[in-house]
């Protein structure tokens, strides 16, 4: 995660910064340090709030469930390439973002699963928030974007006499009184009230609009409209009716200066300034709570409280919350934040009441932060306390009991055995701070996770996922960063220790690049070195953009790796795409070709596809020392020629292919379902020195489904059943799960995840696998910052083949803390 650390600001925090990154570093010093979560980057970007999930491996979105609103959040993806620690990965991770610009409060669980590719992430949220994911600027990212409430402008009621003139034609008969010079609104689409979170999000061609929803009376039953406007006539609105037909066939002109019984301008505008009643009964005492706050000098408090009312609907409150949160951040030590909030004020009412007293404190500040370069949206940094992290501690352990009958000549002979199959202690670092300067910021990160092995002869390994340090210049966007580190953007790059580097080049263009030694490589190498060189397009068109890279790797001045690669990618309205080629310069071939798209169609479906074909491992030529068991190229040249140590690797390298679709669909605000048909295949490889022949694994099919239902009795439950059914030319499988997530009632911060497991295996030798797999999980968060977890997990398996009859009872269980700082 990321966080400010600010001049100025108390030596004791600063202090506490220092002690907790030197914590960090003792206590990975003896864990071996795997991670998927890399890190989280958060911006506001026109109407959404963006939650960036940075990862160390290639993935791919699958699916979000729930669509629209809720409190729980489940996120599927596929790992498509990643570093063997990454995939052997067994302990969960956990990240929590405090709330903050609209935002709620953010915890998101990754769920590691070892074994199997797709993966899944918990996303649970302190309140009520509409939700949806897409796939990030590369194949490292998921973007998670929250919709931020936005007022209307403020604007007074037009009288019923002069409600169809202009600002021009009738000018204010009394002070302060405000008349609409454009009266024309386009309506979308309109549903029932109970429906109001089905409505989409409008084309991108209307994103400078303002956006907002009409609450209207149709033969006697309500509806929300979703409105665009403001148009100065009915032509300009009919213009833009035509471009919005495409995916909304039933829009229509709204007249806003027609009569009382069409649609009278006060009642639409009076809806836009003034909330529910249940809502301004929620944010009025909030705005006095927060202005008390200041008064107090509790500035901390206001921003929190000013927090919470703006992420509520558009309501009596939210033009003097927004005036009120900038001066919350400029007391609590944050300008940059404050010149956020003051610019967005600005923004959104730029005839304010407060308008006079924002824009001299923003011009007091040095004025608005620079545009970012991009593809033209408005993106503004979310800013952090100064120090972000958690440490968590967990014990594990296990214990399986097992009884044999195996058919012998004399008779049956009976074996039962009992030991601990597993005793360790788990230990995760996540450690952050920034120092934030009015040119710039600089940050220190280090993360890990890892365990020491309790049983006798038990094994630790030590290692550290991420210790670095980085430099960001504002103004001119350029990125220094040293240490060990993820790849700052796409390609088939994995962990390094170096140094990277990135700046702007043009108009939306951006050079990155790194230098290094491979920190993951599956086959250790002396003298490695790396170098690679990106040049990112953010915006080719509106709607494409992509990169190109270079990749050289080298050990011992032998090149290892040589490969030109791209990845591009589309994002529409209804569609978007991304594809990535890898071309590996000295064999020849092609070492990695993937394809992925997402398609919504009517109803709110999704249909999600995937193509990928590449080699496992990655085309290099320390491959060979695989199944040569030398210790170096070098060494490798003194018995073998350059053409057949290629060979060799080639030979090493098998060819991975999978097809993936996926079609998911809301049946109703409460469930959803989605299925999804799988195919994978991995090609044989040759017997080569040491290394014994490998045969095809054959094509491996499996179709699944899952029901996925939330708030079934709560405000912030979720529960997921799913069956799916494999087969492969060795065997058929077939298995059913349940996992349910949920809060006990009036306790919301003790949570409980009770699950299912039930799988059933054929083999082609007359072998019956059966196993059950009953647990729970249960968390108590019992302060702001620290938690009490726990999990218990048993299976009782069962083999009957023809001679041999095995039965398997097992418990694995952790019980341990986290401690957050932020």
């Amino acid at each position: 995660m990321t966080v400010v650390l600010l001049a100025g600001r108390p030596r004791v925090r600063i202090a506490a910064l220092r002690w907790l990154l030197w914590l960090g570093l003792l206590v990975c010093s003896g864990i071996v340090c795997a991670q998927t979560l890399e890190d989280t980057d958060v911006w506001v970007q026109d109407d959404s709030i963006v939650l960036r999930v940075r990862f160390n491996a290639s993935v791919r979105l699958l699916q979000l469930v729930p669509t629209g609103v809720g409190e729980a959040f489940n996120l599927r993806f596929e790992m498509l390439a990643a570093d063997d620690a990454v995939l052997r990965q067994g302990s969960e991770e956990f990240r929590r973002l405090p709330p903050g610009q609209g935002l709620p409060e953010v915890a998101l669980r990754y769920l590691p699963e070892p074994g199997n590719r797709v993966k899944q992430m918990t996303i649970r949220l302190s309140a009520g928030q509409s939700l949806q994911a897409r796939q990030g600027p590369n194949s490292r990212s998921i973007d998670l974007l929250f919709a931020r409430p936005r007022a209307a402008p403020p604007v007074a009621p037009v009288p019923a006499a002069a409600a169809s003139a202009t600002l021009s034609e009738a000018p204010p008969e009394t002070p302060g009184e405000v008349r609409l010079e454009h009266r024309f609104g386009l309506v979308l689409q309109s549903v029932p009230a109970a429906q109001r979170d089905t409505l989409p999000a409008p084309p991108v061609e209307f994103k400078e609009l303002h956006v907002f929803r009409n609450e209207v009376a149709v033969d006697g039953r309500p509806e929300v409209q979703l409105v665009v406007g403001f148009f100065a006539d009915a032509s300009q609105a009919e213009a833009a009716r035509t471009i919005a037909r495409a995916r909304f066939p039933d829009a229509r002109v709204l007249d806003l200066g027609a009569t009382v019984d069409a649609n009278p301008i006060d009642s639409l505008v009076a809806q836009a300034t003034v909330g529910p009643p249940e809502i301004e009964l929620e944010a009025v005492p909030l705005l006095d709570q927060a202005r008390a706050a200041l008064a107090a000098g509790r500035a901390d408090d206001a921003v929190v409280l000013l927090g919470k009312l703006l992420k509520l609907p558009p309501n009596s409150a939210s033009i003097a919350a927004q005036e009120l949160i900038g001066q919350a951040w400029e007391q609590d030590g944050d300008p940059r934040r404050a010149r956020i909030e003051d610019a967005l004020y600005l923004k959104l009412y730029p005839q304010g009441e407060g308008a006079g007293r924002v824009g001299a404190r923003l011009a007091a500040l040095g004025g608005p932060l620079p545009a970012s370069v991009g593809s033209g949206a408005t993106e503004t940094a979310v800013a952090r306390k100064p120090w972000n992290g958690s440490v968590a501690q967990y014990y594990y352990g296990g214990k399986a009991r097992s009884r044999s009958l195996v058919n012998i000549a004399t008779g049956i002979d009976q074996s039962t055995l009992s030991h601990t199959t597993e005793s360790a202690i788990v230990t995760s670092v996540d450690m952050s701070g920034r120092m934030a300067s009015e040119h710039g910021e600089t940050r220190a990160v280090i993360r890990g996770s890892g365990s020491s092995n309790l049983l006798p002869g038990g094994q630790s390994e030590s290692s550290i996922g991420s210790a670095y340090l980085e430099y960001r210049r504002e103004n001119s966007g350029l990125a220094v960063r040293a240490g060990r580190q993820s790849p700052i953007s796409g390609g088939l790059l994995g962990l390094f220790d170096g140094v990277s580097l990135a700046t702007p080049v043009g108009a939306g263009l951006r050079l990155d690049v790194m230098g290094g030694v491979p920190a993951g490589a599956l086959v250790s190498a002396p003298a490695e070195r790396l170098f690679a060189a990106v040049l990112e397009a953010d915006a080719i068109t509106e709607r494409v953009s992509g990169n190109l890279y270079l990749l050289q790797q080298s050990t011992q001045g032998i090149t290892n790796r040589r490969a030109l690669g791209s990845e591009l990618r589309y994002a529409g309205d209804q569609w978007s795409t991304d594809a990535l080629l890898d071309y590996d310069v000295d064999f020849k071939l092609l070492n990695a070709v993937s394809f992925n798209g997402s398609f919504r169609l009517a109803g709110q479906t999704t249909v999600t596809l995937l193509a990928d074909e590449r080699r496992a491992p990655s085309l290099q030529l320390t491959n060979a020392l695989i199944s040569s068991g030398a210790a170096s190229l070098k060494d490798l040249l003194q018995t073998r020629t350059a053409a057949q140590i290629r060979a060799d690797a080639l030979a090493t390298s098998a060819i991975a292919k999978q097809w993936l679709i996926s079609v998911a669909r809301p049946l109703n605000p409460h469930w959803q379902v989605s299925s999804d048909l799988r195919y994978s295949e991995i090609g044989a490889l040759p017997a080569v020195g040491d290394f014994e022949a490998t045969p095809a694994t054959g094509g491996q099919t499996s179709v699944s489904a899952q029901l996925t239902g939330t708030d079934l009795y709560s405000s912030h439950d979720l529960d997921n059943v799913s069956l799916s059914v494999i087969h492969t030319p060795f065997f058929r499988g077939v298995q059913f799960s349940y996992n349910n997530l949920t809060e006990l009632p009036g306790q919301r911060e003790i949570t409980i995840e009770p699950s299912l497991r039930l799988y059933s295996q054929h083999d082609n030798q007359g072998v019956k696998l059966t196993r059950l797999g009953p647990g729970a999980r249960v968390s108590w968060r019992f302060s702001s910052r620290a938690s009490l977890l726990g999990e218990m997990l048993y299976e009782a398996a069962r083999t009957d083949g023809p001679t041999n009859h095995d039965r398997t009872n097992s418990v694995f269980f952790y019980v341990g803390y986290r401690y957050e700082v932020f």
